[in-house]
């Protein structure tokens, strides 16, 4: 991929996004003035759910599906646009055409032999390889929160968005208690990263090989660090 500025690689999003205001959580600092970042949104959401016994994307939480639930979260957030790659028939089922808008694009990822990170790089790719429209400001960073979160609030996501506006240098993880989990918010510099043949064993090896780069976030919400893989995960 051929790009002067990784950071101009994912404008293709950004028709009809408001920018974001983002100020400061760290140790109880008063807020700095308002800092404007933009953060792309990507949802991995095309796997098999093997452990589960059926297709958890579509399981209710809240009264819908659970993948419209992340959704609908991130949506309440400040994240600039959101990408949902997924199967054919989960979005049809759970991403029907009116919740589909400027702000919220689907990809299908139908490969059952794919793995998270293949519907990450398919998101990255998508929009890295697009021009840009005129006169739209690139994003800042890419966030990624897995489709099998429910549990990460809109707060959780505004922190992590906020303390990566101070810090757009950094690998943003969140946290809860000593568990790292999701999201996870890293510069567009580093998307040549995550597209190379050193990040093919999953996102994972973005923080594990850039460590002294990575900057954990406090979130109250144990949904950061909750995912649903088996029946006994469920919400009673």
């Amino acid at each position: 991929m051929n790009r002067t500025d990784a950071s101009d690689a994912l404008r293709a999003l950004a028709s009809g996004a408001t920018s974001v205001q983002a100020v400061a959580y760290t140790h109880g600092r008063m807020p700095k003035r308002p800092i404007e970042c933009r953060v792309l949104a990507i949802v991995p959401a095309a796997g098999r759910s093997r452990r589960m016994g059926r297709d958890k994307q579509l399981i209710p939480i809240g009264g819908r599906p659970m993948l419209l639930d992340v959704i609908e979260n991130l949506r309440a957030s400040k994240v600039a646009a959101i990408v949902v790659v997924t199967r054919t028939e989960i979005a049809a089922a759970a991403l029907p055409p009116g919740k589909r808008t400027d702000r919220v694009r689907v990809l299908f990822n139908d490969d059952p032999r794919s793995e998270m990170i293949d519907s990450i790089r398919l998101a990255l790719r998508e929009f890295a390889d697009k021009p840009a429209p005129d006169g739209v400001q690139s994003f800042d960073g890419v966030l990624v929160c897995p489709a099998d979160q429910p549990g990460i609030s809109a707060a959780d996501h505004n922190r992590c968005i906020d303390v990566f506006a101070e810090s757009s240098d950094r690998i943003i993880v969140a946290t809860c208690g000593p568990r790292r989990g999701h999201p996870i918010i890293f510069p567009a510099a580093m998307i040549e990263f995550v597209l190379s043949d050193a990040c093919d064993a999953g996102l994972r090896e973005l923080p594990h090989r850039h460590a002294d780069r990575v900057l954990e976030v406090p979130c109250v919400s144990r949904g950061v660090v909750r995912d649903i893989d088996t029946p006994d995960d469920l919400p009673g």
